[in-house]
């Protein structure tokens, strides 16, 4: 795809130029160039759940982006949502508004059973079917540069709509969610916290997958008093922000796994790549810099290259002198893959370091990368796993509403901040069946939320009432990729650094 790969990294430079943290641009310029394909139909019907209305070059972005198109269920399936509702209505409630251009709406379903709620016979009687409908937004940079790693993440919340209202909703309230697309644009972002609060009347923001909007929101989120359940995780934001409640760790974490793993397998000797688009570039190479000396590596080389380039015949060969036997990325994932080939020329294969949630599908099936082993690390429980109930439940969940897609690292953390979202729910108890829950609501339920697991999706996660910030806890999962794909070496045991 070099004619698409071209105007891709284009793309990027200009984004790139925004004066956002370190940590935001390495998100952003480490993100894949080809990933997980959505359907018209996908994107359209947000995996049939409700009607949608999407920007035309949103779409085009979502068309073109990789690999597996989402299919709904059989419309003789028992456990299915019903047919998609007309824009503007939902079953069994008041309407709700119209989605904007831009944005998707994914509709409630009547309920029929409940999640963690009394059996059938005694729900009966609580749940009268006309409960007001639960409003949620999320928000993503759907299109653009990053579209491909964070179509998974849009992808998985909308199965989770579906699968938690054919499962009767939560406390009794079918769930509605509206999803918008930032286009990497902070002051779009913003906007869309205004949006989903004052036209669609959302009481929280799930599953979030724009970083470099997450500091231009924060004054839109304080405004609206919305909690913010869950979502890419590595902006400081995220641990620093009274409303923002993480379901897993943040980018020291990350680094600081995928370097143990790398040093656990006697790769002590780390190399660094990272672009010259921007200095905030750099700041990955900080990150890494400090995580090597704790463990025991050294950091031996380091040299800036450029997206555009085609061929890092001069950096590999000066790596191989200098004896790197793990190489950090701090660019694109395309570049990764031009890295490894000019490598392979020299006959030399480092081994590789980067983040999982910036590994997309089509990447991980590069045999090249597999050849030379990529270390990752990932803030809930691997993905490629089906091991514990959480995990089941989600490969379920995904097989029979969106068959064929792959299930991927952020598609499994959209999903457990989904999950982290009903144990706030249920925090609340019975009475949230009779009467609205409100983003006050949630609030408490979030600060009751104390060494939950998410049925083995997370390490265990504790918030406080009126917390200023939640946790860092830098605690992780390693998963490895190989000639026989991705792996998980310790299973579904995490670390903690």
């Amino acid at each position: 795809m070099p004619g698409r790969g071209q105007a891709i990294l284009g793309a990027m430079s200009a984004r790139l130029r925004l004066a956002v943290p370190a940590i935001a641009a390495a998100l952003g310029l480490l993100a894949s160039g080809c990933g997980t394909r959505m359907s018209e139909d996908e994107v359209r019907a947000g995996v049939q759940t409700g009607p949608v209305e999407i920007a035309p070059e949103s779409l085009e972005q979502l068309r073109s982006a990789g690999s597996a198109p989402v299919a709904a269920p059989a419309a003789s399936d028992p456990g299915g949502a019903t047919a998609p509702a007309a824009v503007g209505s939902t079953p069994g409630g008041p309407a709700a508004p119209a989605a904007q251009p831009g944005e998707v709406q994914v509709d409630a379903a009547v309920p029929t059973a409940a999640r963690g709620s009394a059996p059938a016979s005694a729900r009966s009687a609580a749940c009268t079917g006309r409960e007001a409908p639960l409003p949620i937004g999320q928000i993503g940079s759907f299109s653009g540069v990053m579209g491909p790693i964070t179509a998974s993440g849009r992808t998985a919340l909308a199965v989770w709509v579906k699968h938690v209202n054919a499962s009767g909703g939560l406390a009794c309230h079918p769930v509605t969610l509206y999803v918008m697309d930032d286009g990497m644009d902070p002051s779009r972002g913003a906007a869309a916290v205004g949006t989903l609060a004052t036209q669609h009347k959302v009481q929280a923001l799930v599953s979030l997958w724009a970083p470099l909007s997450i500091p231009a929101m924060r004054s839109a989120i304080e405004r609206y008093r919305l909690p913010v359940v869950g979502g890419d995780s590595v902006m400081p934001d995220w641990y620093q922000h009274p409303l923002l409640f993480p379901q897993g760790a943040g980018l020291n974490g990350a680094v600081a796994g995928a370097l143990r793993q790398a040093v656990d397998a006697g790769f002590t000797k780390i190399g660094m790549l990272y672009c010259v688009e921007t200095p905030l570039c750099a700041g990955v190479q900080d990150v890494v810099s400090k995580y090597a000396e704790q463990m025991g590596a050294k950091l031996v080389y380091s040299s800036p290259v450029s997206l555009t380039q085609t061929d890092f015949t001069a950096q590999c060969q000066n790596a191989k002198n200098a004896g790197v036997q793990s190489f950090g990325m701090g660019v694109d994932g395309s570049t990764i893959t031009r890295v490894v080939r000019s490598c392979a020329a020299l006959g030399y294969r480092p081994q590789l370091i980067s983040g999982a949630m910036l590994v997309s599908a089509a990447q991980a099936n590069d045999p090249g990368m597999r050849q030379n082993t990529l270390s990752v690390s990932t803030p809930n429980a691997p993905w490629m796993l089906t091991e514990n109930a959480g995990q089941k439940e989600f490969a379920a969940a995904l097989d029979r509403y969106a068959p064929g897609t792959p299930r991927d690292a952020v598609s499994l953390a959209s999903w457990a901040a989904a999950q982290l979202f009903v144990v706030a729910i249920e925090n609340l108890g019975d009475a949230t069946r009779t009467a609205p829950i409100t983003s006050e609501s949630i609030l408490t339920g979030l600060g009751r939320v104390k060494n939950e697991t998410l049925d083995g999706l997370a390490p265990p996660i504790t918030f406080s009432p009126g917390q200023k910030s939640a946790h860092e806890h830098n605690c992780v999962y390693y998963a490895l990729l190989t000639e026989r794909g991705w792996e998980a070496p310790r299973g579904n045991k995490y670390v903690c650094f």
